[in-house]
């Protein structure tokens, strides 16, 4: 890890202080900062250090909660809400779209790296289903034209999440 990812790093771990109670905060934020999408070992190292913690203590926590990834994830991980309400407003037809759009099943990442897709139990974002989430960013009222131009806008950097 270079100085100045170091340094944004650093920030991180202390912007809440460098406490201990903020790990979970703290680890899905340099995740979300992470270009591979995952907390790998020099930075559980760099927060067990600053938080004095044991390394095992922050890979426990990592891998404890299903939200944080210890191997590298796709650029773009679609998150299809399939809650009741989502359900039933057609979120088997977007997973069957972005199956049909991404070449790929749902669990599975994009030959390119850019996408994988999964399931998740709410958005909450009822009213604006069915929906997708990347990051902290829901996309709603989809279907397949709006899937495609999605897709498309991700891959040419014209969305940005």
């Amino acid at each position: 890890m270079d100085i100045k990812e170091k340094e944004a790093k650093l920030r991180i771990i202390r912007q809440d202080g460098g406490k201990q109670e903020n790990i979970l905060e703290t680890l899905i934020d340099l995740q979300f900062a992470s270009k591979e999408g995952y907390i790998e070992e020099e930075t559980a190292a760099l927060v067990a250090d600053e938080l004095h913690m044991t390394e095992t203590r922050v890979y426990e926590i990592v891998s404890f909660y299903a939200m944080l990834k210890e191997k590298p994830q796709a650029k773009f991980v679609l998150k299809v809400c399939n809650s009741s309400p989502c359900h039933f407003s057609r979120s088997e037809e977007v997973s069957s779209s972005l199956e049909k759009k991404l070449g790929v099943p749902m669990g599975k990442t994009t030959d390119d790296g850019l996408f994988a897709y999964h399931y998740i139990p709410c958005a909450g974002a009822c009213d604006v289903g069915p929906v997708i989430k990347i990051k902290d960013t829901v996309f709603g009222h989809l279907d397949d034209e709006k899937i495609s131009s999605l897709i498309d806008d991700l891959r040419s950097g014209k969305v940005l999440v």
